[in-house]
């Protein structure tokens, strides 16, 4: 059993603890309340005389049902707790795949999916490097509107602020509700390689699952990664085409140049990452500020 399967697990047993616990409420309020308890014992009477096609006085049983149960100060959401996600019905499956909810718990449980630190974006706006303020302006437009254009690129400079400004990105769009996994190129081709020489489908589950299914997925300082045989390409690709596809949120920074981008990677990958319909693109032109 995956870590998903067991996410899925947890949100149905939590859904019949909610149920159990409305249940208690109600038994316990019967017990304790004598108008209540033959308000409800008179309306069951009724449903099974209207059960049974025989004359029956059921509305009026549940207009009375009703008003001791308001008198009783009785909540109907505590009694019958509603779905936590809306989605799936808190069944954790939602279109024969894994629900948001589920996705969203397992990369919010694993550390390892945050390879960048949490960011506020406010903070990091009052101390970035001047070369990058129109960057953030760029940012805010992306997190106000994140469907709009979904791939936000950023390329420039080492030492100009784009790790920080994409972990601060993230974290503003994980306050709104979203998961995200923030990976380094390095890592990406590091799950990559163990993936490759270990083909399983709980390792996959374990490595790239997260990546593909998340709402917002960085991956930060592309072009610092391995060329490696038969994997950077291939999973690069596999990961940006999949995230391209279903026009998911995906943050790239790089210190290479878009013709050097498109040098080093192809026109399959380049022309996803930089489309001009489904990407914000931002050059940062200055200095390592971490060097002047």
């Amino acid at each position: 059993m995956n870590k998903y399967d067991i996410a899925v697990r947890a949100v149905r047993d939590r859904r019949r603890a909610d149920l159990d616990a409305g249940r208690l409420v109600w038994q316990t309020a019967l017990a304790d309340n004598d108008r209540l308890y033959a308000a409800f014992a008179a309306y069951q009477a009724e449903m099974i005389k209207n059960a049974k096609g025989e004359k029956n006085a059921l509305a009026a049983a549940r207009s009375k049902l009703k008003a001791e149960i308001a008198a009783a100060k009785l909540d109907r959401k505590t009694l019958e707790p509603p779905c936590r996600c809306k989605l799936c019905g808190d069944t954790g499956i939602s279109g024969g795949r894994y629900c948001k909810c589920v996705i969203r718990s397992v990369i919010q449980a694993d550390r390892a999916n945050l390879s960048l630190p949490i960011t506020d974006f406010d903070d990091a706006e009052r101390t970035a490097p001047p070369a990058i303020k129109k960057a953030y302006a760029a940012a805010r437009e992306y997190i106000a509107e994140p469907s709009v254009k979904p791939f936000f690129t950023l390329v420039g400079n080492a030492g100009t602020g784009k790790t920080v400004l994409a972990a601060a990105t993230a974290t503003a769009l994980m306050q709104k509700g979203m998961s995200a996994v923030t990976v380094t190129a390095f890592d990406l081709v590091r799950r990559a390689l163990d993936y490759h020489t270990q083909f399983s489908i709980e390792n996959y589950t374990d490595r790239f699952t997260p990546m593909l299914d998340c709402d917002v997925l960085v991956i930060d300082d592309l072009g610092k990664e391995n060329m490696l045989k038969n994997v950077t390409l291939e999973y690069l690709y596999a990961v940006v085409n999949e995230r391209w596809l279903n026009k998911k949120n995906t943050v790239i920074t790089s210190n290479l140049a878009p013709d050097a981008i498109l040098a080093r990677y192809g026109e399959a990958i380049t022309s996803r990452l930089l489309d001009k319909n489904l990407s914000r693109n931002f050059m940062i032109k200055g200095k390592n500020a971490r060097l002047n």
